[in-house]
């Protein structure tokens, strides 16, 4: 076994980072695929594209023409109802992308407790950045 020298120190934390990273991508993915699979036929769209990446403003963004739903990979960290109302706001701007009565009334008709769970996504960190010790 090879000594572990200083400088190894950021290329083992970089790599335990990464798989981290995509243990998080893959189960938000699995998560949000179900939920994608639940909703679709409540909401009426079908979703064409899942996409799970690092964002630093969004938690997630829709393409209502490409009918392609993303989300930011932190939401593995949140609870699920936090999740799923992520999913279905994306999915309502399928139906229309604006924030404006419609899509409103839409989330209300969808998930009655939506500016609930929006609250409570918001009131969260965000994520947890360059812990010190």
């Amino acid at each position: 076994m090879g000594t572990l020298y200083p400088h190894n120190l950021e290329i083992v934390g970089s790599k335990r980072e990464a798989v981290l990273d995509g243990w998080y991508r893959d189960e938000l993915r699995a998560g949000a695929v179900k939920l994608i699979e639940q909703w679709e036929p409540k909401v009426g769209v079908s979703v064409g594209k899942l996409f799970v990446q690092r964002m630093k403003t969004r938690w997630g963004s829709c393409n209502s023409k490409a009918k392609s739903i993303r989300l930011k990979t932190d939401l593995a960290k949140k609870p699920l109802k936090c999740l799923e109302h992520l999913v279905v706001h994306e999915m309502v701007h399928i139906i229309e992308p604006t924030h404006n009565a419609t899509f409103q009334s839409l989330m209300r008709r969808h998930m009655p407790d939506w500016e609930h769970r929006r609250r409570v996504l918001n009131d969260l960190p965000v994520r947890h950045a360059d812990w010190a010790y």
